[in-house]
């Protein structure tokens, strides 16, 4: 690889970083300001479309929303296993927005990355 495409490819990566974690820190934000716990999915499952759909274009991509939907729906699979443990918390007061601002950040940020590695690795996101 030439020195012209390691930097280009730095230059994606980064933007790629950038969108990562503006999808995550949106979620997060819809996931506290959410008054009724579950309803911050409704809120949350827009950003994470738009992010995966962001993430393939800036790796050259057309990615069509429904495609962007079940990519989000199949990375949720392996992470809504290690989230459940707090869902009991997320129904108290005030501690309950931060977490549920927490694990919609870092779900955000888990999703965000998963497929930002397939992308790098030519994989397919099917």
């Amino acid at each position: 690889m030439s020195d012209d495409a390691k930097a280009g490819a730095k230059e994606v990566h980064r933007r790629c970083e950038l969108i990562i974690h503006g999808a995550s820190v949106a979620a997060g934000a819809a996931a506290a300001a959410a008054i009724v716990p579950g309803a911050d999915s409704v809120a949350i499952m827009p950003i994470q479309v738009a992010m995966v759909a962001a993430l393939s274009k800036e790796h050259g991509l057309a990615l069509s929303s429904s495609l962007a939907k079940s990519t989000v729906y199949a990375s949720l699979g392996s992470i809504v296993g290690r989230a459940g443990a707090g869902l009991l918390l997320r129904w108290t007061p005030v501690a309950g927005n931060i977490i549920r601002a927490s694990v919609a950040f870092s779900v955000t940020e888990a999703i965000g990355h998963l497929v930002l590695e397939r992308l790098e690795s030519g994989e397919s996101l099917t």
